[in-house]
């Protein structure tokens, strides 16, 4: 099941608020999901729960015990009663919702009809998609009220409403009633930057230790050379120390070689006398 598929599952088990929460819903997955014309409203969606959703909407907001007809990869629900029909169509939603439940419920079910969210592992955008300008600019307009800033786009004869961003996201789907995706969402977005925090540290770490060895190599050539040239009794006493603490231990940082010196030093005189010891050998 894809992430949106278990969105809209989980939206389908959200409880009404007030009693005209099941005809704003309906009204936004007609909209975005279906149509609703003079002597016909019709409904269609890949998910079986959605269709059941919609079909008991219907019925407790109107009365209207509607079919659901299902075939090889959609679920249709038709209403040609023109009796049912003008019923339905009195219950559109006009003008502004005084009701932040209702609206939240006009947005749910615009998502049941004709949304989708992308998977938080692969990225963080969510859309609504219809045929319709007006009814996206009256989306866009409904959760503006409720703090949701949503953009609007145009793509293949279709109206997209969409958001981006993990956080805003996750708060439209608990708007909606989809609490527990949210917080999926939330905590794959945690792992993510947990991920990441390690993956900067280990490559700074990596970074470090490959200019430490690239360093630790310099001063052995330099100590080789000294030594080949027969001058490593002509090195001051501390210039001995420390290039023998070199040799002893190539892979240890300038720090630990510090702790190693009687008495110990700090990273700078180690640095010192090591590049003193550079300088000899390039000098022979």
């Amino acid at each position: 099941m894809s992430f949106s598929s278990d969105i809209k599952e989980k939206l389908c088990s959200a409880e009404f608020v007030c009693p005209k929460c099941p005809a704003y819903e309906i009204a936004g997955a007609l909209f975005f999901g279906g149509s609703v014309g003079d002597t016909e409203v019709k409904f269609s969606t890949e998910n079986d729960t959605v269709a059941a959703r919609i079909h008991a909407d219907i019925k407790e907001a109107f009365g209207i015990d509607t079919q659901i007809t299902r075939g090889v990869k959609t679920s249709k629900i038709d209403i040609a009663d023109i009796y049912s029909v003008e019923n339905i169509k009195g219950g559109m939603p006009s003008g502004a919702m005084p009701f932040a439940c209702c609206r939240a419920s006009y947005a749910r079910g615009a998502f049941l009809g004709g949304g989708s969210v992308t998977d938080p592992v692969k990225g963080y955008h969510l859309e609504f998609d219809t045929r319709d300008r007006q009814s996206a600019e009256y989306l866009r307009g409904l959760l503006k009220k409720d703090g949701f800033e949503l953009k609007i786009t145009e793509r293949k004869g279709y109206y997209v409403v969409y958001l981006k961003g993990s956080d805003k996201i996750a708060d439209l789907l608990g708007y909606m009633g989809a609490a527990s995706g949210a917080f999926e969402l939330y905590s794959v977005q945690i792992e993510r930057e947990m991920r990441n925090t390690v993956n900067r540290r280990v490559n700074c770490e990596t970074a470090n230790t490959n200019k430490a060895a690239k360093a630790s190599g310099k001063h052995l050539v330099a100590i080789k050379k000294i030594r080949k040239a027969k001058k490593w009794d002509k090195l001051p006493d501390v210039l001995k120390e420390i290039a023998a603490l070199r040799e002893e231990y190539p892979e240890d940082s300038l720090k630990e070689l510090g702790e190693k010196t009687d008495p110990p030093i700090g990273k700078s005189g180690v640095n010192h006398r090591l590049n003193r010891i550079i300088e000899m050998a390039d000098n022979l």
